[in-house]
């Protein structure tokens, strides 16, 4: 008897866990857009498209789901004239065998720009010996 309750609490924890660990996290965020503007976009990790839109507003929706997505968070805000969009993962994300899946779409008014930057990767490419 005593064996059957461990195992049921245990696996109530595993389901608990897995249902926190997929929980997605999301940002939707819009912002007036002057003209000339420019959008920077800084991931480690996912996807991103940009979608060009007529009209004086940015519109961001950013996305984390599956395994490790309740460790993904996304900040978006003015950064002098520019629009930053950053996306953090908690350290513990990094040890899953498999990455959240976070795509990011960005609806941009025509005349701005868009810099995607990925931290990790300019990071590694800074260490790396140069040939």
């Amino acid at each position: 008897m005593r064996r059957r309750s461990l195992f049921i609490a245990f696996l109530a924890g595993v389901i608990l866990a897995f249902a926190l660990g997929t929980r997605a996290d999301e940002l939707l965020r819009s912002f007036p857009a002057a003209e000339g503007g420019r959008l920077r976009i800084a991931l480690d990790f996912g996807q991103v498209d940009v979608v060009p839109v007529e009209g004086q507003e940015l519109r961001i929706e950013a996305r984390a789901r599956g395994v490790g997505a309740s460790g993904v968070h996304f900040d978006a805000r003015y950064d002098g004239p520019d629009v930053l969009l950053a996306a953090s993962a908690e350290p513990w994300v990094a040890w899953l065998r498999s990455q959240p899946r976070v795509r990011v779409r960005a609806f941009v008014p025509a005349g701005w720009s868009v810099d995607e930057i990925r931290p990790q990767r300019a990071a590694l490419e800074a260490a790396l010996p140069q040939r």
